[in-house]
């Protein structure tokens, strides 16, 4: 099977707002600032940008020492070097650092930024790709979970519990334990021997090991991964850089009711045109985060009294010389950091995912209060992967990915109707196409005999079709009764390409396809990402 594309409107728990972001967009043009696919939407930024102040010289700085310390290569030095030109801007996308590089949409992030750098380079807007590591999220448990496949195709979870220094300090700060390198053991129990398995192997090993950070594990393997496309990291758990966007958490505090009070209009509009406020917006929110006694608590305001942790009042003086004092030991929430990284990126683009997308239309009020052009928002590839075995089982069973997605009973039908008794399915079809046509004709003599009896004859094709529907069902489940065979091609499709009813993408770790494929995959995915086809793809490797 070649590569094929699949508009979002087919692909499950796609988002109103996704969909219309891809495919209609004039429909949600004022919550952003440009479509992704009118090359005019990025001059404008560009534009823009060449008008803010960043400070540039010194963040350069900040991300050559902490490229070098994460084990970078020469083309990554010489994008930081780029980044000190007034002329350069940065596509960036960002992540939470996931064990062994996260789920496999996190290496799609990373390729569609190298991708979009790439393109908008060739089009005369200077750009280098950048990756930013969300190392202040203090989410641990979202991030500390694996999965991988046995040869059956079952998940094999893969976990760290992590050492971390208290209950909700940031995940940067967490370390690994012993169970890193059972974890590593695990998934090199479930790939194939050969020269995929070994580099991989071999990267983990020297990447994540007890007592090694969370952020450092994630940067070091990210780096051996997508050193080569020059692909920039930015750890923000870092002294300097806090300073350098102290700037933002000042007017974030100052400006605690009007932001608070433009992101609830802004959540009340998308919900009253019928989509969804990805992000709550407290009524008493300001969106920072404050560090006490190691942990991250959220940073309240009511009527002009600042609280932590909702309970411990403290004066604003008090916070704008803790921040001058200790800038570390502030974090934003989710609505804030895009402001945080765009102070200090002239970022021209932000890759990004669909609940990103949601919640950055939210936050576009922020930028007209910063006085920042936002960046265009691109929407990052999607794929679902095939191995052999599985490309055999589709082609088999005449099956497309969408009748995996459709839940097991679709699938077992289909399964059971090209498997068992080839022609009972149409016939079943053609069966109730006949039916059809009966009580159409039925109903037009009805009509004309005695309309009170249209709704019994309604009833009665719901009971029929009810009745149909049993029938093809019992039919399947004695065809897969009568082979095993059938019956466990229909577990290993939905296992596979539908893991736990979720998006292969979003439940299996990348580095297992790395494992089985080889670090070439990345090249594949690369050269297969698109930057006018927004759609959902599949891939066999």
């Amino acid at each position: 099977m070649t590569a094929t594309c699949i508009p979002y409107t087919r692909v499950p728990h796609s988002s109103a707002l996704f969909s219309d972001y891809l495919y209609h967009f004039d429909r949600v043009r004022q919550f952003y600032p440009g479509s992704p696919y009118e090359s005019t939407s990025f001059e404008a930024v560009a534009a823009e940008l060449r008008k803010s102040a960043t400070p540039r010289a010194e963040v350069a700085e900040v991300l050559e020492r902490q490229n070098r310390s994460f084990g970078c290569g020469d083309e990554t030095i010489a994008n930081i070097r780029r980044l000190r030109d007034s002329g350069t801007l940065a596509v960036v996308t960002g992540q939470q650092v996931g064990l062994f590089a996260g789920p496999a949409f996190t290496l799609y992030k990373a390729l569609t930024t190298v991708r979009v750098a790439r393109s908008l380079s060739e089009q005369g807007i200077e750009c280098v790709p950048v990756f930013w590591l969300a190392t202040e999220d203090h989410d641990l448990e979202e991030v500390a979970e694996g999965a991988a496949f046995d040869e059956g195709y079952n998940l094999v979870a893969l976990h760290d519990s992590g050492e971390r220094p208290s209950a909700r300090s940031s995940v940067g700060m967490v370390r690994h334990t012993a169970e890193i390198s059972a974890a590593i053991s695990q998934l090199e129990a479930v790939l194939p021997e050969g020269e995929a398995r070994t580099q991989l192997i071999n990267d983990l090993q020297a990447c994540y090991a007890p007592g090694a950070t969370w952020g450092e594990s994630f940067a070091r393997f990210a780096t051996r991964l997508f050193s080569r496309w020059g692909v920039i990291l930015l750890d923000p758990l870092d002294a300097d850089i806090h300073k350098l966007s102290s700037a933002v958490y000042q007017q974030a505090l100052g400006k605690a009711r009007e932001l608070r009070g433009r992101l609830m209009e802004s959540s009340k509009t998308l919900v009253g045109r019928g989509y969804h406020a990805q992000v709550h917006v407290a009524e008493d929110s300001t969106l920072v985060f404050v560090n006490q006694n190691g942990d991250r608590q959220p940073l309240a305001e009511r009527d002009g009294k600042f609280l932590i942790d909702g309970s411990q009042e403290v004066a604003l003086a008090e916070l704008q010389s803790a921040l001058a004092e200790r800038p570390l030991d502030f974090s934003p929430n989710v609505l804030l950091r895009p402001l945080v990284q765009d102070s200090l990126l002239t970022t021209v683009a932000y890759v990004a995912g669909p609940s990103e997308l949601a919640y950055l239309g939210q936050a576009k009020p922020l930028y007209s209060a910063f006085g920042r052009p936002q960046p265009v928002i691109f929407p990052r590839a999607a794929f679902t992967l095939f191995d052999a075995r599985t490309d055999r089982l589709l082609e088999k069973y005449k099956l497309v990915v969408e009748d995996v997605w459709q839940g097991e009973e679709h699938l077992s039908q289909r399964i059971a109707a090209t498997g068992f008794a080839e022609g009972w399915s149409e016939r079943f079809d053609q069966s109730e196409r006949d039916l059809g046509k009966l009580l159409e004709r039925l109903q037009a003599d009805f009509e004309k005999l005695d309309p009170t009896l249209l709704d019994t004859l309604v009833h009665a094709r719901e009971k029929m079709t009810y009745q149909m529907e049993r029938l093809r069902g019992k039919v399947t489940r004695a065809a897969l009764g009568r082979s095993e065979l059938l019956a466990r091609h229909v577990q290993a499709l939905s296992q596979f390409l539908y893991p736990h009813k979720d998006l292969q993408e979003r439940r299996v770790s990348g580095a297992y396809f790395l494992g089985r494929a080889g670090y070439e995959l990345l090249d594949r995915v690369l050269a297969q990402i698109q930057m006018r086809c927004p759609d959902h793809q599949t891939l066999k490797y």
